[in-house]
């Protein structure tokens, strides 16, 4: 699975409620090839994006959400 198909995977959870569950399931294929496992964290990189997800070092994704835990944007970062 490439970082797009994983940020394209996440950008299907906009609009849901955040649940790092259904985050580490977007990574779910490349996951599986052995390439390591999801970290998802609170972010403090960036203003306005509440939670970051990567792999090992890997591309990092920024998630958005509002007051309400919604998830609003999702941001890849190479």
């Amino acid at each position: 699975m490439t970082k797009r198909k994983v940020l394209k995977n996440l950008l299907e959870l906009v609009g849901s409620e955040f649940d790092a569950d259904n985050v580490i399931c977007a990574f779910e294929d490349y996951q599986e090839r052995g390439n390591g496992c999801v970290i998802v964290t609170e972010n403090h990189d960036f203003p306005g994006y509440d939670a970051a997800a990567y792999i090992d070092n890997g591309v990092v994704f920024y998630i958005a959400t509002n007051t309400d835990n919604i998830i609003t944007d999702i941001m890849m970062l190479n």
